[in-house]
């Protein structure tokens, strides 16, 4: 499933150690939603990213770790009839 990950708020004081601040977007693939005790793994074109361990699910699309509150959306892929 493609996927819009975006950061809506830092639970660090001060700025995050990899300069992942709020409204930091990454586009990606995943193969499973947010799970807790885990960390969320998306892969993109050229590389893969990683939050730290899941803490909360919030709801369907947002979900708390040990440093942040993210945000994810489907992107639903336009079929070409040509």
């Amino acid at each position: 499933m493609k996927v819009k990950l975006t950061k809506i708020k830092s639970l660090l004081e001060g700025s995050h150690p990899n300069n992942i601040e709020e409204g930091y977007v990454k586009i990606g693939i995943v193969h499973k939603p947010p799970t807790e005790g885990e960390s969320f793994l998306m892969t993109t074109n050229t590389t893969w990213f990683c939050t730290s361990v899941v803490t909360k699910i919030l709801d369907n699309n947002t979900f708390e770790t040990m440093n942040s509150v993210y945000k994810w959306e489907e992107i639903k892929e336009q079929l070409s009839l040509n």
